[in-house]
């Protein structure tokens, strides 16, 4: 008896929804005409343009998980074709409907990634796809929580789409199982540790500033520009793409008051872009660093300025590229032997010119036993590799600061110096700590060492010094934090959207400003009920009670807060003036002005709660007792601020 097995009509009916999906998605063409949808690597470089500084190629990889990523297709294994049109035509819909970075898309195929390793046993078709694969995918997440969350939320990304549309043979039933990162999670002992590590030592930075010291007297530019970039990174918390996307006229100047002098300054900062949703401002140098800023900053104008002038150069002569004499400006159609490209380009041999030909894709002809090259195809080679920048972002290359030729930092390679780029990022990493990277074509491993590990700046342990360029937005959160600076003002000085993201930057305990808080308060250089309590306590108690009285403390933007978050949070945040737990900082003039301000406003919620309570609008008497007593005790803080009596820098109780 022969049995003849049917085909599944709901397997069929996936399968079909599939591929007239995938067809939809094709058609869009979302990316445009040059990115192949069935190819297992789609090149997003000319769509999504990132900063140049990253020197990043938007490549999105369609392949199985290796034990290393490379840049290539070398060692990838495709995805089957069935299950690569299905991440496909996720990309493809999701960048129709809102179009979003490459990133996003790569954390995508992450996900995608984990689930395909799942499906083996089902053959990779995305039809028989099961709740249990998707389960099985999470599971398989390692990292952080909050990586494992945002992992696991891709994955119900695709159950949603698959059962939206009907692409499998059941309903998937998926929910993520990593919970989100929860903010208190952040303040453990692990997480105090791993941003611990985050922290350069004091030790660390004295050994920057020897670097920078000793490469300003060897005198080789190439090192200066680098080490005036850290210096500029140790002078405010910067983002390293906020440093290296300057205008080559960001510097500002303006007359400023200090805080803890009362003394004018010549404050100097730069103008720059926001970036993670924060907005354009200027960023302020701490009045100490001015003169280091300062210097830096002339430091890298000066280094800079000669690519600059070429990049003036190609904006007054459109379409044409920046050769050595005689080729400059000369007609396009002229034809050019190895010798001639030789000096065009600048390079340091005929196998470097003709090399460069091959990598840039440069069409070449044989006569007369060699090989010839036209100008202008030489010239549109070059101006290809002039960077992209965003459509968001001034176009003019010569407006830029951190401009270099190409291979400006390579010893192994001629500088282009009719190729403008940018700083990247790598080359300050590549600066500041030593790297590995391995020939391929050759298999040996070469190590270019750090600039620690050239002028042989070593630890006690005799290790050269590894540092990040944002370690260095580490510890100048934790040190202002440390001398009084309020969350506000930190916030804004890092360039930040929300004051509660500065709790990743600061790797202290509040041990200073609690040391600083308990001292005034034995020395009498503190006013107020909680200095009547301690004189009340007999003398061999009171050690203990301020202790555990002023257990923490951190600076708000009207005073000083000793509230101990750690036992219970607080029941009046946000309401600071009429607080028993908040202290004055006599004399401060960013306090004092911010008190005004919130006074002004609270009495005018006074008046208009007392006019609706009058008017016997219920509910209203609340809101006049609430404000009131905000009312009252701003009163009171600015009175002290007012005391001529109270010396300034004193903190009181009211």
């Amino acid at each position: 008896m022969n049995v003849v097995a049917l085909p599944d009509r709901r397997l069929l009916d996936a399968a079909t929804s599939l591929a007239h999906l995938s067809e939809r998605a094709r058609a869009l063409q979302v990316f445009g005409p040059t990115v192949d949808f069935d190819a297992p690597v789609w090149n997003l470089s000319d769509v999504k343009i990132g900063r140049p500084s990253a020197q990043q190629t938007h490549n999105l990889y369609f392949t199985r998980i290796t034990e290393r990523e490379t840049r290539s297709m070398e060692g990838r294994v495709p995805f089957d074709p069935a299950f690569g049109n299905l991440i496909k035509a996720i990309i493809a819909l999701r960048e129709f409907a809102r179009p979003v970075g490459a990133d996003r898309y790569r954390k995508l195929l992450q996900a995608a990634r984990l689930l395909y390793e799942t499906m083996e046993t089902r053959g990779f078709d995305p039809a028989r796809l099961r709740s249990d694969n998707f389960y099985a995918a999470a599971r398989a997440i390692e990292g952080t929580p909050g990586y494992k969350y945002n992992l696991g939320q891709d994955l119900e990304v695709i159950a949603e789409f698959v059962n939206k549309n009907a692409l499998c043979k059941s309903r998937i039933v998926y929910t993520n199982p990593h919970p989100p990162q929860r903010l208190d999670a952040k303040s453990n002992k692990k997480a105090q540790q791993l941003r611990a590590s985050k922290m350069p030592s004091e030790e660390l930075i004295d050994a920057v500033i020897a670097m920078s010291d000793i490469v300003r007297e060897r005198g080789d530019d190439r090192d200066i520009l680098r080490a005036a970039i850290v210096e500029l990174l140790l002078c405010a918390p910067w983002r390293i793409n906020e440093t290296l996307m300057l205008r080559a006229k960001s510097d500002r100047t303006k007359t400023g008051l200090d805080p803890a002098t009362g003394e004018t300054y010549e404050g100097f900062g730069f103008a720059y872009d926001g970036s993670k949703e924060a907005d354009d401002a200027v960023k302020w140098v701490a009045p100490k660093m001015v003169e280091i800023a300062r210097r830096a900053f002339a430091d890298i104008v000066r280094i800079t300025e000669p690519t600059r002038d070429i990049a003036r150069w190609m904006e007054r002569h459109p379409g044409r590229a920046y050769l050595a004499e005689p080729f400059r400006l000369a007609d396009p159609s002229t034809q050019l032997s190895m010798k001639d490209l030789v000096v065009a380009l600048g390079v340091r041999s005929l196998t470097a010119a003709v090399d460069w030909l091959t990598s840039n894709k440069v069409p070449t002809e044989k006569r007369d036993g060699k090989r010839w090259c036209r100008l202008d195809e030489v010239e549109a080679a070059m101006l290809r590799l002039q960077p992209k920048i965003p459509a968001d972002l001034p176009q003019k290359l010569s407006q830029y600061l951190m401009l270099v030729p190409q291979h400006y930092f390579r010893d192994d390679l001629s500088t282009q110096y009719g190729v403008v780029t940018f700083v990247s990022d790598f080359q300050i990493s590549d600066f500041l700590t030593s790297h590995e990277r391995k020939n391929p074509s050759s298999g040996k491993t070469n190590k270019r060492p750090s600039v620690f590990e050239r002028l042989e700046i070593h630890d006690s342990n005799g290790k050269a010094y590894r540092v990040t360029s944002h370690a260095f937005r580490h510890y100048l959160n934790t040190i202002a934090k440390d001398g009084g600076m309020s969350e506000l003002d930190m916030a804004r000085w890092s360039g930040r959207k929300r004051v509660e993201q500065n709790a990743a930057y600061y790797h202290g305990d509040g041990r200073q400003t609690k040391k600083r808080a308990r001292e005034m308060l034995k020395t009498k250089a503190m006013g107020g009920r909680i200095v009547d309590a301690v004189d009340r306590l007999p003398p061999t108690d009171r050690d203990a009670f301020i202790e555990a009285r002023i257990n923490t403390l951190h600076i708000t933007d009207i005073g000083a807060c000793i509230q101990d978050w750690s036992l219970t949070p607080c029941s009046k945040y946000g309401q600071c003036g009429g607080c028993g737990d908040h202290l004055v900082i006599k004399g401060n003039p960013e306090h004092k002005a911010r008190t005004a301000r919130l006074l002004a406003e609270h009495e005018s919620m006074l008046a208009q709660a007392k006019t609706e309570m009058d008017e016997g609008t219920y509910g209203a008497s609340d809101w006049v007792a609430h404000n009131q007593k905000i009312v009252d005790g701003l009163r009171k803080t600015l009175a002290v601020h007012e005391n001529p009596d109270l010396d300034d820098g004193k903190m009181v109780q009211v």
